[in-house]
């Protein structure tokens, strides 16, 4: 439900990249009976699934198993996704053997940089892209974390997320956030590399890789994005989003836009000039 601005398929598989076309208004509750993953790249996006606030602001990679139901949608069409769909057939003989979600359900969030992955393959599309493709689901699928332990120790790093979310330019100790859930600092660390696979220091500094990517597939400049999220400079930026990503702010710039959209970009910087 969009405007292409970049498509493949297989017989197993289809990878688009899209803008959203039809107002939040118009989307009402739907089913999907093909698998549908959904990577959100920019644009406040409301979602039925696992793990997702009433309106997400960043990316977010959406697992819809087949069968789904829901009403997820943008809440402006100034978006930007790309979804991957599989048949029922082929998704069950491609998930044969791994536990899969039984509903829709965000996943972690480490796995962006995995699931990036799928914008050159698009792009560049050749006889190795659908094998490709394909690794990159199933690793996505082989990473997913088991669910979560207990009820208490979500609420406690809920409040831990949120006071990290709320401090991205200025962190604070791991002590100061043992004291707001009442736990020892030693104990509270070892709970959140548990459940997240990494340190709060990282948690911090992922988020704040994402919001930059969010931003530049908006069209902001690299070196703008770089000064409002806390970057040291832009080549700074430039080496995080190359260690997370798998490419530079510059090459997913062009494969975000497209090319006829940067162009237009630089041409109206230009004429400023």
């Amino acid at each position: 439900m969009g405007h292409s601005i970049r498509q493949q398929a297989t017989a197993d598989i289809a990878l688009a990249q899209l803008r959203p076309t039809i107002p939040e208004h118009a989307i009402h509750r739907h089913q999907h009976g093909d698998m549908h993953l959904v990577l959100v790249l920019a644009g406040p996006y409301a979602s039925d699934a696992r793990g997702m606030p009433a309106v997400c602001v960043e990316p977010a990679l959406i697992l819809n198993p087949p069968g789904t139901e829901h009403r997820d949608r943008f809440k402006s069409l100034d978006g930007l996704f790309l979804t991957l769909t599989m048949p029922l057939d082929a998704w069950r003989r491609f998930s044969d053997g791994i536990e899969t979600p039984e509903g829709p359900v965000r996943l972690d969030r480490r796995a962006l940089g995995r699931a990036l992955r799928l914008m050159p393959e698009l792009w560049q599309w050749d006889a190795a892209s659908p094998l490709a493709v394909e690794s990159i689901v199933g690793e996505l699928l082989m990473d997913r974390p088991a669910e979560r332990a207990s009820e208490r120790a979500d609420a406690v790093l809920d409040r831990v997320v949120e006071r990290l979310d709320d401090a991205l330019g200025d962190p604070p100790s791991i002590r100061e956030l043992a004291a707001l859930v009442h736990l020892h600092p030693v104990y509270l660390a070892r709970m959140f590399r548990r459940r997240f696979g990494q340190s709060p220091s990282d948690w911090i500094r992922q988020r704040r890789l994402h919001r930059a990517l969010s931003a530049i597939a908006r069209g902001r400049a690299v070196a703008d994005a770089a000064s409002a999220l806390g970057f040291v400079d832009q080549s700074h930026l430039h080496r995080c989003f190359v260690a997370e990503f798998g490419m530079t702010p510059g090459a997913f710039r062009r494969l975000a836009l497209g090319r006829s959209e940067v162009a237009r970009i630089q041409d109206r910087l230009l004429r400023r000039c």
